[in-house]
């Protein structure tokens, strides 16, 4: 079931507001819009280690994961990996602590 982006509160597939808050629900996404992982540690992984991309290889990314690690030795993609992790920190989680990547 999906939850309300603003409250967290848990509603129904065929909502379109959320009953708790009154929020609208059109911005949920859709499964498979994206792989849901958990905030804190894709945050962490893609901070400390965004230059090897295991953010990457823990979203299910693993094609974009080889591509960091080839190109680790030029430092970009250990800057991409903390502007990445700091995106993540800033997202709205739902109740579960998930966001979607």
């Amino acid at each position: 079931m999906p939850f309300c982006p603003k409250c967290g509160n848990e509603v129904a597939n065929t909502d379109t507001f959320c009953n708790k808050c009154g929020t609208s629900i059109q911005e949920i996404p859709a499964e498979g819009a994206g792989t849901k992982v958990n905030q804190v540690a894709y945050a962490v992984l893609a901070i400390l280690l965004g230059g090897l991309g295991i953010h990457k290889f823990y979203a299910g990314k693993i094609g974009m994961g080889i591509l960091y690690i080839l190109f680790c030795w030029t430092a970009i993609p250990g800057i991409i990996g903390l502007i990445e992790g700091i995106i993540a920190v800033t997202k709205k989680a739902d109740a579960n602590g998930n966001i979607y990547i």
